[in-house]
């Protein structure tokens, strides 16, 4: 029952976001990167996720959801750089988006693959971005807690499966990633609190 009322607003969403890509193609902007392709691999990322291939149900226990994905500005994933920073289409042009609440493995640092292939996981083709105090870093990357189609928290996945340690300074979320940390760590999950982990 309430998924059958959910659908309504996620149609909406889904639908605007491909209006959008429609008008965005039909400009013909020289600095455009969709294509004909790139907005037919959107429609079927769409369809396939509408369908339910990417039901997120086997999350941990405290992975939360927005309440309102549908009022949330929509991204296209362009690449997964690693585990808490991603390549997007949104606005108009390509950003650089990192993870407002989390802070995953290096290059050359152990589960520094797990976390980046998670993330491409969770991500997808599409995601949807929350602002809150800070808007860039130092490197003028954006700054977006990050989520899914359905309106799961990907920095949440990601702290709660054992991939990425909690951002402890500020965000809205703060408190309640630093929760799912301690969880992982008591519960051994993934590679950064699993028997191989190094625990950072």
């Amino acid at each position: 029952m309430l998924l059958t009322l959910a659908m309504p607003a996620a149609l909406l969403a889904l639908t605007g976001l491909l209006v959008y890509l429609l008008s965005f193609i039909g400009s013909g902007g020289p600095n455009t990167e969709f294509t004909q392709q790139e907005l037919a691999a959107t429609a079927t990322a769409l369809a396939k996720e509408h369908a339910g291939e990417h039901l997120l149900s086997d999350l941990p226990a405290g992975v939360f959801k927005h309440p309102q994905p549908e009022s949330l500005p929509a991204a296209v994933v362009m690449e997964v750089i690693d585990g808490d920073t991603i390549e997007v289409q949104f606005e108009g042009k390509r950003e650089t988006v990192r993870y407002y609440g989390i802070d995953t493995p290096e290059r050359q640092e152990p589960c520094y693959e797990e976390a980046k292939e998670r993330n491409e996981e969770l991500a997808g083709r599409h995601v949807l971005l929350v602002a809150d105090a800070r808007d860039r870093d130092s490197g003028g990357r954006l700054l977006r807690y990050v989520f899914t189609l359905d309106g799961y928290s990907i920095d949440a996945a990601l702290v709660a499966e054992g991939f990425g340690h909690a951002w402890t300074y500020d965000g809205s979320y703060r408190d309640a990633l630093m929760a799912l940390e301690e969880q992982a760590q008591r519960e051994g999950r993934g590679c950064l609190w699993g028997d191989s982990g190094q625990g950072g």
